[in-house]
């Protein structure tokens, strides 16, 4: 889960202290660019940061995104599979008759969201409140809607549009009722929610060791991209001296 978050010396990015990347290790500081940086932010960053002290690992990036980076020395750590759904390619779904329950997600909600939410996933992967928000906010349109079994939250999706690209953000199920149709339930939701809304594509990224949300989404017709996401990391041998020389 995420800890706490710190001061940040270059504009554009997020600074925050999670949780272990891997079970049995220490919290690990985070750096989430929220625009292209150059080998000087990533440099400046260095500085105000201690990574000889602690472990500094970006979130999910793409190849461009990653280049500034890899050109300071960070090398890469975890690899996300990133897929692509053609919403051209979708049927209208019927309403189907079932006990789970779709609605629009309130603020009442957000205990039992973000429960699910860190019983789903790694402590590094984990939501806070504000991330959440954050992934809410992440595009100019989103949808936000739970899953409820008996008046009980048991499932949440986040999918957001910008022009005609959609992105479902975010995906939970009560791991106590997954393989259940919950988390179909929700994805088939965001994509007609896509659809309607004028987008012509949809993307989601999962790790490549998660081999139960690829199938779900393989299922329901999203189809693996060549490019993958990675997460980098600041090897421990480097120092804040040496990536900033010439």
């Amino acid at each position: 889960m995420l800890l706490e978050r710190l001061s940040r010396p270059v504009r554009g990015v997020r600074i925050v202290r999670r949780g272990a990347l891997e079970h049995g290790q220490t919290a690990c500081v985070q750096i989430i660019p929220m625009r292209q940086l150059d080998r000087r932010d990533v440099e400046r960053l260095l500085q105000h940061l201690d990574p000889n002290n602690e472990l500094v690992v970006t979130s999910a990036l793409s190849k461009r995104e990653r280049e500034a980076f890899i050109d300071v020395g960070f090398v890469e750590r975890e690899s996300l599979h990133l897929l692509h759904h053609d919403l051209r390619s979708i049927q209208p779904v019927a309403t189907a008759d079932t006990v789970v329950k779709l609605r629009t997600g309130r603020r009442t909600d957000l205990s039992s969201v973000l429960s699910i939410d860190h019983r789903s996933f790694d402590d590094f992967w984990a939501m806070d409140r504000d991330d959440l928000n954050a992934a809410r906010k992440a595009t100019p349109t989103h949808r936000y809607m739970v899953a409820t079994l008996n008046n009980r939250v048991v499932g949440y999706a986040v999918t957001g549009r910008a022009g005609t690209s959609t992105f479902l953000q975010r995906l939970g199920v009560e791991p106590d009722l997954r393989r259940k149709g919950i988390g179909s339930i929700l994805v088939r939701d965001a994509l007609q929610w896509a659809r309607e809304t004028g987008g012509a594509s949809m993307l989601v990224n999962t790790q490549d060791r998660n081999t139960r949300a690829l199938g779900l989404y393989e299922h329901l017709g999203f189809e693996l991209m060549a490019e993958q996401l990675k997460v980098l990391e600041w090897p421990s041998q480097n120092s804040p001296s040496s990536a900033a020389a010439p």
